[in-house]
């Protein structure tokens, strides 16, 4: 859900966390202005199995699904080493258009995942690509995704955008649970999704910023504890909200990629989810 800059039509809602959180976000910037951006978070000391390469299914198939197995300690972690469409891994996602309907799955090609679909082509903009692990984590939990972006990559004509999920519940028709995104043009913020499509609140948010932009390589990283969220970019945080609506939920990713964007282009090459 992004915080558009400038709205697309009369206000952006969010697809993947702008529109009305662009005015949301407007009164959270001098809130969350004053944040200390030297905070360093921890190094995470257990190092979850990278994914063994992908394995043919058929003989003359092209395709592979390559179970990405989970780490003891509820410790998820992926490179994408399979192509997917949608998403997988074993079994271990649940998708939004596969198990919500309501919203696009989430596709990997060989070593990054990115949105499935172009977004906003039906009657809402916000059918963003989503999914979430169906292990059981526990409420207080991370998700952290390593960018991929071809270098200098823009969507003229629209936005684009990557998310984190946390505390994500995906079932027919109902996605709920909370959203960090990370737009093509700097935006960061934290959106929490009540269950119908378009539904959301917008809790914090930064704005457009050169500075903020994301290149390959830069990691972003989401942490819920109670009713706490905090945002890393490189180590550092840069985002606080806090809301006790949703007490449970599964880490996910997600993409808001509108017309106009090449659906590879920006992505997570790297992900991982675990309990904190």
């Amino acid at each position: 859900m992004l915080l558009p800059s400038s709205p697309h039509g009369p206000t952006r809602k969010r697809a993947c966390g702008y529109g009305t959180v662009e005015m949301h976000r407007r009164n959270l910037v001098g809130a969350t202005a004053g944040m200390a951006t030297s905070v360093l978070i921890p190094h995470i000391v257990r190092a979850a199995q990278p994914c063994p390469p992908p394995h043919g299914t058929i003989a003359g198939d092209t395709s592979a699904s390559t179970p990405c197995p989970a780490a003891a300690n509820n410790l998820y972690s992926t490179n994408f080493s399979a192509s997917e469409n949608p998403i997988s891994e074993g079994g271990r996602w649940v998708n939004g258009k596969s198990n919500g309907l309501a919203w696009n799955n989430v596709q990997t090609t060989l070593g990054k995942a990115h949105g499935g679909a172009f977004v906003g082509l039906g009657s809402s903009r916000y059918d963003d690509c989503i999914a979430h692990l169906n292990t059981a984590f526990t409420a207080d939990q991370f998700a952290q995704g390593t960018v991929s972006r071809e270098p200098g990559y823009r969507n003229v004509s629209d936005k684009h955008e990557v998310e984190l999920l946390l505390r994500f519940q995906i079932t027919a028709r109902s996605a709920r649970g909370y959203e960090v995104l990370w737009g093509q043009d700097g935006e960061i913020a934290i959106v929490r999704w009540n269950g119908p499509l378009g539904n959301y609140k917008a809790l914090a948010g930064l704005p457009n910023s050169r500075r903020n932009m994301a290149v390959e390589g830069d990691v972003l990283r989401a942490e819920i504890v109670g009713s706490v969220i905090h945002v890393y970019r490189n180590g550092r945080v840069v985002l606080r909200a806090e809301d006790s609506t949703h007490k449970s939920g599964q880490p996910g990713l997600g993409f808001w990629p509108l017309s106009g964007s090449t659906l590879s282009s920006y992505g997570w090459k790297a992900y991982s989810a675990g309990n904190l």
